[in-house]
């Protein structure tokens, strides 16, 4: 039976009104376009209760399609409530550290954006330029109920009420940076390893594993060796980030963290910008074809990393004689 279709504003609109129903009288609801990193809007729903200085925001975008239906829609409404409910506030936020540069300066740190596809952003932030990307300052919400899971993006208007100078909040941001979130090296392997445990938790069967005489190690090892094959074929890749994998990319920044590791593996190093959160090192000699690396990256961006997650489609590579980042 044919229906007619569902616009994304009705969609958000009947989104709304269900959830305003749901949710009663003490909370106020609204939607709004959020700006995201490389241009990327999305539409949130905010759900905000009286006498909370602070309100949930949930993104509706990856739940449209043009077809839907309206008991589609209540579905998904049912679903965003007990999602607001879980994330609701239970007290008023704190950010009274964030206010004072003495305290909030120590906690700054820096990420990298594509300066292209951020230009717009970058006129409103404070930020240095790296070739083509962009350094920009953040602040991780420590507070409860966050506890580091949350940023402030830096914006020129937070730098005025601090009375402090675009290259001084920078420059402390880069040096608080290696402090707070410490770059780490580690094996392709050894990520995928993890990932898989991670994935597959206890789905799988230690006890026929056993019978059969293969430890859980030999197993992943196995499922490993597929999976590089089938993705990466026999270049030895590493994977630069730190212990959080948040905007891990601006780890290749960090002082003396590829010169060490060139000098361990003796040899120059290409740099792919897999996401915002990581890169992966390859050997310079592990490689004779630049436009293959490429070809990883763009993949990987096109079919792996959500578009607000790109960092940049092109390659670098460490000079390690000139300990400098050079961009192909």
């Amino acid at each position: 039976m044919n229906h007619k279709s569902i616009t994304f504003t009705s969609f958000t609109q009947i989104l709304l009104s269900s959830l305003q129903e749901k949710l009663g009288g003490d909370y106020k609801l609204f939607a709004h376009i959020v700006k995201r990193n490389n241009g990327v809007e999305l539409t949130g729903i905010v759900a905000g209760k009286k006498g909370c200085n602070a309100s949930p925001t949930i993104y509706i975008n990856e739940y449209y399609h043009e077809d839907m239906t309206e008991e589609e829609i209540d579905g998904i409404a049912e679903m965003l409530y007990e999602d607001f409910r879980e994330a609701e506030f239970k007290e008023d936020l704190d950010l009274s550290d964030f206010l004072d540069y003495q305290i909030a300066g120590k906690r700054l740190a820096v990420k990298l954006i594509n300066a292209e596809k951020n230009r717009e952003l970058l006129s409103q932030v404070p930020h240095k330029l790296f070739h083509n990307l962009a350094l920009v300052a953040y602040y991780p919400v420590q507070e409860v109920p966050f506890e580091g899971k949350a940023v402030i993006l830096i914006h020129h208007s937070h730098r005025k009420m601090w009375q402090v100078d675009e290259e001084t909040l920078i420059n402390d941001a880069i040096k608080n940076t290696p402090k707070l979130f410490p770059g780490k090296i580690e094996s392709m392997k050894n990520v995928m390893k993890k990932m898989i445990r991670e994935q597959l938790g206890d789905g799988f069967d230690k006890e026929e594993l056993r019978k059969m005489g293969i430890s859980d190690e030999e197993w992943l090892e196995a499922l490993t060796m597929q999976d590089e094959e089938s993705c990466q074929g026999t270049i030895p890749m590493f994977v630069l980030s730190n212990s959080q994998k948040l905007y891990g990319a601006v780890c290749m920044l960090y002082p003396n963290i590829l010169k060490k590791f060139c000098s361990k593996i003796k040899k120059d190093c290409y740099i792919l910008p897999s996401s915002v959160h990581e890169v992966i090192l390859v050997p310079a000699d592990a490689i004779a074809d630049e436009g293959a690396l490429r070809e990883i990256v763009t993949d990987i961006n096109r079919t792996q990393v959500a578009e607000d997650e790109v960092l940049a489609d092109c390659i670098y590579y460490y000079n390690r004689s000139k300990d400098d980042i050079l961009m192909i």
